[in-house]
């Protein structure tokens, strides 16, 4: 008698009906409740999912979950076979073992195996991508460059309201080709000063007019700039990601509200305070601390990766700022974001005055691939270079040596057939000292090739021809006033 009440597993007896006859003392420490109180209640009533256990001649043999006494979940083994059919004695004798230990280890196990398993699809879409991001960004230049030329040579308002769509539409297409590139291995961003207002303004035109007559989507911003540094691109990212989050929690309709404000803290430590609100249907408390990990979503299968807030999340690191859920519950949500305020004000006057002196030169464009430097040329003759052209080093030796004391700038893209990049920067320079080099290419930037090869900038395509030109009169002014 007093071994059987000393067993660490629970052992009983049930009627026909499944209610309790008898159970050692077992059953305070697994179903949360003494063995003489036990007698009477139905074995049913503990079970998650009731429903799951069926009572026959055959006996019962398997795992479940139960919910004890107290309300705790736990997971049991179950066993116990027929004895008797008499209602009035004990129709089934059983044991019950506590694994919930074990079951958790196994869900816990199955969910890294899920995760892995994710990670290696992002892995494996990663190298595909980087792969085919330098032909395929070459593509995405080209259609941009040739948009932008039809742009400027059309009269007609509706073509040029038509190549700008064209040109938004290759903007995505060029962050969606980065995101992939960045599964493979790290992208550093491209951080450029950003007026804060006026681009949540152009973010609010552009989502207000995709979101539907249902939605209302206002700014709310100061009248004075609000300089930060950050990447464009990944920036709009987080807003497509935030107001389209927003979208979904209210698919009756409802406000979405963006608005932004300089932070009224230590004026050594500014930021922008950003706060995106919506009307919607809110995050259970509960849920606010796993919304930025990874690969968490509340949404259906085939309808979220549950990437996006982490990826918010992340790239606001990035920017040295900071994002939490100001507000939650179930009447809508507030997203704060802060982000450091940079002094703009100056760089701006000095482009200004720069513009004002343009220094002219001779530019030696070094590419293999005729569309692509033809579309360049265009685009550098408008900005009033003289322009040579070469495919290969060879030419591109023969070109600059022809042309000494006129070019002062090679514009070349990283990857040319056989060709070792730094072997070419390393004989145009010994050719001309002071040549300033500037790459343009597929491929993201090599950081310890811009370090080490003294590469002035390095644009990953499509990128803008304005910033190209920004970056040849910045070089140009550099080495006229040393």
């Amino acid at each position: 008698h007093n071994l059987v009440h000393r067993l660490p597993e629970m052992m009983f007896t049930l009627d026909i009906h499944g209610n309790f006859l008898w159970a050692n003392m077992a059953s305070h420490s697994i179903l949360g409740i003494p063995a003489k109180v036990i007698v009477g209640r139905n074995i049913r009533s503990f079970l998650v999912h009731p429903e799951s256990l069926r009572l026959d001649k055959g006996g019962v043999k398997g795992t479940f979950e139960i919910s004890d006494f107290n309300g705790i979940r736990k997971f049991v083994d179950c066993a116990f076979y027929s004895v008797c059919e008499d209602s009035s004695a004990a129709a089934f004798e059983g044991i019950l073992s506590d694994v919930t230990d074990r079951e958790l280890a196994i869900s816990q196990r199955e969910e890294m195996v899920n995760r892995l398993f994710q990670y290696q699809k992002m892995e494996s879409l990663g190298t595909l991508a980087s792969g085919m991001a330098h032909d395929f960004n070459n593509i995405l230049q080209n259609v941009n460059d040739i948009t932008s030329i039809v742009e400027k040579e059309s009269q007609e308002p509706e073509t040029k309201r038509k190549m700008e769509l064209i040109k938004d539409t290759m903007a995505d297409a060029r962050f969606l080709v980065s995101e992939l590139f960045a599964l493979g291995r790290k992208k550093p961003l491209d951080y450029k000063s950003i007026n804060l207002c006026t681009f949540l303004e152009n973010v609010a035109s552009q989502y207000s007019n995709q979101l539907g007559p249902k939605f209302f989507l206002t700014l709310e911003a100061p009248d004075t700039p609000l300089w930060i540094q950050g990447d464009p691109d990944y920036l709009k990212r987080i807003f497509q990601n935030l107001i389209g989050n927003a979208r979904d929690a209210m698919p009756e309709g409802g406000s979405i509200t963006v608005s932004c404000s300089p932070s009224r803290g230590d004026i050594n430590n500014e930021y922008a305070v950003i706060r995106v609100c919506d009307t919607g249907t809110g995050i259970p408390p509960e849920l606010t601390e796993k919304i930025f990990d990874p690969f968490f979503t509340t949404k259906k299968p085939g309808k979220g990766t549950g990437l996006g807030l982490a990826l918010v999340r992340r790239i606001i690191m990035l920017h040295n700022g900071n994002i939490v859920v100001e507000r939650s519950g179930y009447e809508g949500t507030v997203f704060r974001i802060e982000l450091p305020i940079s002094d703009q004000e100056i760089s701006e006057n000095d482009t200004k005055s720069m513009f004002a002196n343009r220094l002219p030169s001779t530019i030696l464009l070094l590419d293999d691939d005729p569309k692509i430097r033809e579309v360049l040329k265009i685009f550098l003759k408008e900005f009033k270079y003289s322009v040579l052209e070469a495919s290969n080093k060879d030419e591109a030796v023969a070109k600059l040596k022809d042309n000494l004391d006129d070019c002062n700038v090679v514009v070349m893209d990283w990857k040319l057939g056989n060709e070792n990049p730094h072997d070419i920067i390393k004989i145009l320079r010994n050719i001309k000292r002071n040549l300033i080099v500037i790459v343009v290419s597929g491929y993201a930037p090599q950081q310890k090739s811009i370090e080490s090869m003294n590469i002035q900038k390095w644009f990953t395509k499509p990128y803008d021809k304005n910033q190209l030109d920004i970056e040849i009169q910045k070089a140009l002014h550099r080495i006229e006033e040393s």
